[in-house]
């Protein structure tokens, strides 16, 4: 019998809905409808004169940021395909790109444009860019914009938010991101304001219930159980701590061979999770105080 073959007795179905970035099960994300509206609101104009409002959507981490704005790049998307305007979309992770240049390659890539893999110069990327825009207009997501913002010797913000028929959706985990930006990209920019807000308790058992339906085979943990996470969850406003005891609490209980997650798988995994948590928080003080080091060094 190989390693990897799951008991049949096994409580466990699809793991990857427990992952941190997983999409929601259903497509549509659960608790947010009001930041959707909001932002289809502004959006809207897309379809009207190829250009809308740019948006700066912030909040703190694991409050659904990223997931809203991929689901309505995706609306967008069909959309623009039903009613037949010209409109794409791409989305970058400005905190994997780095740098302006990579995220521009990206956002290039994306659009359909083939560059080869020996790269082209910036002037080279914004042009093969512009010529897109003779077509059809582009909504471009970009996140963990803090990423390139404030270290760019190359405006690309700036430059794309004065480009015809392109509109901006910016996201980062901090209101102060906009605001520090230079005055010119922001009077160019000129963004809406969304604020992601933290979950509620309720809505946080609402999402850990759906997320459970997929994860485990039916009726392996109660709602109850699921409002304990969603309390501890509560507290630390970081619906992916939720996501971690979950399935911790869920591994648990599979290797001991039960039918159902119980109060001390709960407990067990809550006591867990929460000690990483405190770890984690410990080494990103220690990062904060590293930084202001280097900083007061320079200085």
């Amino acid at each position: 019998m190989s390693l990897f073959n799951r008991d049949e007795d096994s409580i466990l179905q699809e793991l990857r809905w427990l992952q941190p970035l997983s999409d929601p099960p259903s497509g549509r994300p659960l608790c947010r409808d009001a930041d959707l509206r909001l932002m289809a609101q502004y959006l809207g104009d897309l379809f009207i004169g190829g250009q809308a409002r740019n948006l700066f959507i912030y909040g703190k981490p694991a409050t659904g940021k990223t997931v809203c704005v991929k689901y309505m790049l995706g609306e967008v998307a069909k959309h623009a395909s039903e009613a037949k305007v010209p409109l794409q979309t791409a989305y970058v992770n400005a905190g994997k790109t780095r740098n302006p240049y990579y995220t521009m390659e990206e956002i290039v890539k994306q659009l359909g444009v083939p560059v080869p893999s020996a790269g082209w110069q910036m002037l080279r990327l914004k042009q093969a860019f512009e010529g897109i825009l003779a077509e059809k207009s582009v909504l471009i997501a970009i996140d963990e914009v803090d990423c390139i913002v404030f270290k760019e010797k190359e405006p690309l913000v700036y430059y794309l938010s004065r480009q015809p028929k392109t509109t901006l959706i910016l996201i980062s985990n901090d209101i102060d991101d906009v605001v520090k930006l230079p005055e010119k990209t922001l009077s160019a920019l000129h963004p809406v304001m969304i604020s992601a807000e933290p979950y509620a308790t309720e809505e946080i058992t609402q999402i850990l219930k759906e997320r459970a339906e997929h994860t485990f085979k039916p009726n392996t943990i109660s709602d109850k159980l699921l409002t304990v996470i969603a309390k501890t969850v509560s507290k630390e406003a970081d619906l992916r701590l939720g996501f971690r005891i979950l399935l911790t609490a869920g591994l648990l209980a599979d290797r001991a061979k039960k039918k159902t997650i119980d109060a001390t798988d709960t407990a067990s995994a809550i006591r867990q999770e929460s000690n990483v948590q405190e770890i984690r928080k410990l080494d990103a003080i220690e990062d904060q105080i590293l930084k202001l080091k280097k900083k007061y060094e320079r200085d």
